[in-house]
């Protein structure tokens, strides 16, 4: 078993916290939890000290479990995260993939491309959005079990982030850092990658270098080999700004660990191969 997972939430840094708090509730189905200020101590813990202050909030989904955390700052780079190394999408969990695309006609998530069953399997159907600060959504639904891959089953409309996507331009050295925290080995492949190709101009069904690491809870990582991608050099932008991760142990990759500010768990961050800000919590 590997000791990384499952995936906790993705925590998104935004130009207007109510436009895009508002999208998520009226369209994702999510609940706000509690609205707060980035404090000094969780600031510095982040390495983001500019934040102090700033407005954020915690979505839960229906079943009240922890779905995304929004930050606000008014002066964020506005990017595309598909043209930038980092983590360029969250995978989210969905019930019925073709009501919930139809149901975002006209809101604040652009439908990147249609609804289609992966190329892998006809088990997994998708479709891909923007969200409202830029971030990039790939809503699944998963129809059944698909060997080798331990997945979930949606337990209600918008589930989970249970797959961070991350752009590298180094897959084998990405793959290497979560190897080296999970405990676990990944699978390596090419594969296409139709909404990254449409983004970049190139042809719907080129093959880009792809790795997937299983971790506990029926979550996973997906790392894509993006040559092409601008360098983000771990420089904060509006979108995705980190994934939060359980974790058995806290690695002795870092020193020194950290007690999280905002509980009684230890936790600390983490900066990836490609810049990636990674928050595990330890919870053993």
């Amino acid at each position: 078993m590997p000791c990384l997972g499952p995936v906790i939430m993705g925590t998104l840094l935004t130009r207007d916290l109510t436009a895009t708090v508002d999208a998520y509730v009226k369209y994702l189905h999510a609940n706000v939890q509690r609205q707060r200020q980035v404090s000094k101590s969780q600031a510095t813990y982040w390495g983001q000290g500019h934040l102090e202050g700033h407005d954020y909030v915690m979505l839960i989904n229906a079943l009240g479990q922890p779905f995304l955390r929004i930050v606000e700052d008014q002066n964020c780079t506005v990017r595309d995260t598909l043209k930038y190394t980092g983590w360029m999408a969250l995978e989210i969990i969905v019930e019925d993939v073709d009501d919930l695309a139809l149901s975002l006609e006209g809101s604040p998530f652009e439908v990147l491309r249609p609804v289609a069953d992966l190329s892998m399997s006809d088990k997994i159907r998708a479709v891909q959005v923007r969200g409202p600060c830029g971030e990039i959504l790939y809503l699944t639904q998963i129809k059944g079990e698909v060997p080798p891959f331990e997945l979930p089953i949606a337990k209600c409309t918008v589930d989970k982030v249970f797959i961070p996507v991350l752009c590298t331009h180094d897959r084998a050295g990405s793959l290497a850092f979560f190897e080296t925290i999970s405990g676990n080995k990944g699978l390596s492949f090419e594969t296409k990658i139709t909404v990254v190709n449409q983004a970049y101009g190139d042809d719907l069904n080129k093959n880009h270098p792809v790795a997937t690491l299983q971790l506990k809870g029926a979550t996973l990582i997906e790392i894509d080999e993006i040559k092409a991608a601008a360098n983000g050099d771990g420089k904060l932008g509006s979108g995705i700004m980190m994934v939060t991760f359980a974790v058995d142990k806290l690695p002795a990759i870092q020193e020194p660990t950290k007690d999280c500010p905002s509980g009684k768990q230890r936790s600390m961050i983490l900066s990836g191969v490609a810049g990636e800000y990674v928050e595990l919590v330890e919870t053993l």
